[in-house]
């Protein structure tokens, strides 16, 4: 498949880390990567030079590098940001990302950082939440607040998740979906604005199925690109993969989670498929009645244990 750039669509963001792999290892990787987020305050901690090829590189490669919202949050406690945008400006940063939390209560604070940032021609992401466990918001309160950060007309509401992809956000303790926050937060709203971290490549399967091959995620490690772009190829080319004859599949959003591994395995049981879903075993039980009704699934006896139920694909 033909690969273009710029993606308004299907956008991947990775999350650097400045260290782990070299950018010589980009490879055929670049064009299925739009943007490199340089995580936490580590810009601060390398030296300008370094910091300065390492975003030309990247722009060799066709990628926009982009800060991380921590960034933003540093300078304006110091009152500093215009010295701090300029500054990121001059080194290459083409996207600043910006807390709609910080960096101060009510829209005011927010207006100011978001007129400062697009004056000078940076893109602008709005983080809504947070990754630490004191940043994480109710439901109706991260709704409230993706409605206010799209009123500055972003480039991407971003909708992070905490470091490894557990306990905030959309993602439960075991590093699950939360599926009632998700179906909530898409509901009938358009969804292309929203960048959703996945940093877990459980995660990233689970939005692709249920969201579509265009979906935006960020928060990517560098060794996840390959898996990610072969599963929106694979997507975008037979969209109708996960469905059976042209059927589609009812129930919860775990069923078609359930039903996509099954396609992936000849058989699996019970404790498998929570094993590889990492669902909660109910979740699991409840999402196999779903599929049995619509009969899309067939439930057997393994030969060797009788005890065990195995689950394939009709």
């Amino acid at each position: 498949m033909r690969v273009t750039r710029p993606r308004h669509r299907g956008v991947t963001e990775i999350l650097d880390r400045m260290t782990g792999f070299h950018l010589d290892e980009l490879g055929n990787l670049a064009p299925y990567i739009d943007i490199a987020r340089i995580g936490w305050g580590l810009p601060l901690l390398v030296a300008r030079d370094r910091l300065r090829e390492r975003i030309r590189r990247y722009h060799d490669a066709g990628i926009d590098v982009s800060t991380s919202s921590e960034l933003v949050d540093y300078a304006s406690a110091r009152d500093r940001l215009p010295q701090f945008l300029d500054e990121a400006k001059a080194l290459g940063f083409d996207v600043i990302e910006v807390s709609a939390g910080a960096p101060g209560p009510g829209d005011a604070a927010l207006d100011r950082v978001s007129k400062a940032v697009t004056s000078r021609s940076l893109g602008l992401v709005i983080e809504v939440g947070g990754r630490a466990p004191s940043q994480q918001l109710s439901l109706q309160e991260l709704i409230s607040q993706m409605g206010r950060a799209r009123s500055f007309t972003p480039r991407r509401v971003a909708l992070p998740a905490p470091e490894g992809g557990r306990a905030g956000g959309i993602y439960d303790a075991d590093t699950g979906i939360k599926y009632d926050w998700l179906r909530a937060i898409v509901g009938n709203r358009p969804h292309e604005d929203l960048l959703f971290e996945a940093p877990l490549e459980a995660q990233q399967t689970y939005l692709l199925r249920e969201l579509g091959p265009e979906v935006n995620l960020g928060g990517v490690a560098i060794s996840s690109v390959a898996q990610l772009a072969t599963e929106r190829m694979s997507l975008a080319v037979a969209p109708s993969a996960s469905q059976p004859r042209g059927k589609e599949i009812g129930g919860p959003p775990a069923a078609k989670f359930l039903y996509y591994l099954l396609e992936r395995h000849r058989g699996l049981d019970q404790g498998q498929l929570v094993r590889l879903s990492r669902l909660p075993r109910r979740t699991v039980q409840s999402a196999l009645e779903s599929l049995r009704r619509q009969g899309l699934v067939r439930e057997s006896i393994v030969l060797h244990d009788s005890r065990r139920r195995e689950y394939r694909i009709v």
